[in-house]
């Protein structure tokens, strides 16, 4: 009589305590441009306060990982998924929206937050090269952080998923950037560049999730 092997452990994911967290951190830079916008908090305060020490405080977690501990390991498969696509579809995101805005003659700078950023964060002029590279720089935290959101809680995210979450986060932009940019909301270049721009980014999230993601 054989001995029987023995049971292979359950992969499981990680706890929803740590999905909290990492969605939590993530947040912060869009949480940001919201005080930034409606509350009593600057975004060059929030930056250096609270985006960059949470942003710190996340890479730590997913370094910690690396020391295979289970469940801090299959959190950074998540996260490096939602970093990846998440990127990727920021990239997609600003090569379509100049090329919409150009297509239909709209009146609107897809790229106008970029240094609006750079200025609130360092408190120089818009058009410093420093403000500049600090606005890009915030961009794509952004934008790579929202798919690290999006993949903690979705890891094998899927299209349609990934267009919901884009048209949320297109909704709280038409929210905050009038105020914040001086946009009318009725602008069409704004409106729709954002939207297809958007669509976009959801779409690439969802679907390199799908195919590629892990956890």
């Amino acid at each position: 009589m054989t001995a029987s092997a023995p049971a292979l452990p359950v992969e499981t994911g990680p706890s929803r305590r740590a999905i909290a967290l990492g969605v939590a951190l993530a947040s912060l830079s869009g949480a940001a441009i919201v005080l930034h916008t409606f509350g009593p908090i600057p975004l060059r305060v929030s930056t250096p306060l609270i985006v960059l020490p949470g942003a710190m405080l996340l890479a730590g977690l997913l370094f910690a990982s690396r020391r295979q501990y289970r469940e801090l390991d299959r959190l950074y498969d998540r996260a490096l998924s939602g970093i990846v696509w998440g990127l990727i579809g920021t990239l997609v995101y600003d090569a379509i929206r100049p090329g919409l805005v150009w297509v239909f003659d709209y009146e609107f700078q897809p790229y106008k937050a970029i240094p609006m950023f750079g200025h609130l964060i360092t408190g120089r002029p818009k058009d410093d090269w420093i403000a500049i590279a600090s606005g890009w720089g915030y961009h794509f935290w952004n934008g790579l952080s929202f798919g690290l959101m999006f993949a903690l809680v979705r890891p094998r995210g899927g299209p349609l998923y990934g267009l919901a979450w884009a048209m949320i986060l297109e909704g709280l932009m038409v929210t905050v950037y009038p105020s914040f940019l001086g946009v009318s909301l009725w602008n069409e270049g704004f409106l729709w560049a954002g939207i297809v721009g958007h669509a976009a980014w959801g779409l690439v999230l969802g679907e390199g999730l799908r195919r590629y993601g892990r956890g």
